[in-house]
């Protein structure tokens, strides 16, 4: 065998070898290694929305929160919301996780998910669920989940809600139960 056909074999199978290596490089992110790093991460963070007129949507706290790059979504580490009814006073909804699909209308939370009405708006309120959304620009919030509502001398139980925080309405769906104990 001639010495060139051994050394252009050679030189074909090392360019065989360096092109298969930089397309595998330049097409990481099908292999999963991308989609699983976020973009940004935010650490003991406070956003503050505002709605179209300018006015305070809602107030997010939390030790972090992380954007897939891939998707657009968020995901939240026990988030605290607060959220202003029409006169300025504060619901404060909390959770073990939090994710917000793209576009940001919504937020899910999961995990002992509680709502506590304003303290200054009577009667005070808590609400308990494992899962609740919450659709952010209309201070709604909705379940299909167990809930448990306490006030002062009541207790309510049901499975599903729709909840306006804004004017403090609400509504169990099915399979509601009450335990009324009268204050003395």
């Amino acid at each position: 065998m001639n010495w060139r056909i051994g050394l252009t074999l050679c030189l074909l199978l090392a360019a065989i070898a360096s092109g298969w290596s930089v397309w595998r490089m330049s097409h990481r992110a099908e292999d999963g290694l991308l989609h699983a790093r976020p973009d940004y991460v935010l650490r003991d963070y406070e956003i503050t929305s505002l709605d179209k007129q300018g006015k305070e949507s809602f107030t997010l706290h939390g030790p972090m929160l992380q954007r897939d790059p891939a998707d657009k979504t968020l995901t939240l580490a026990t988030p605290r919301f607060q959220v202003p009814d029409r006169q300025g006073r504060y619901w404060d909804v909390q959770a073990q996780r939090g994710f917000v699909p793209a576009g940001g209308e919504q937020l899910e939370l999961t995990g002992d998910v509680i709502a506590t009405s304003p303290a200054n708006a009577p009667p005070p309120t808590r609400i308990a669920t494992e899962s609740l959304v919450l659709v952010l620009g209309e201070h709604l919030a909705r379940t299909g989940a167990e809930v448990t509502i306490t006030q002062p001398g009541l207790t309510m139980r049901g499975v599903g809600m729709q909840a306006n925080l804004d004017r403090q309405h609400v509504s169990l769906l099915s399979q509601v139960r009450a335990h009324y104990a009268p204050q003395q």
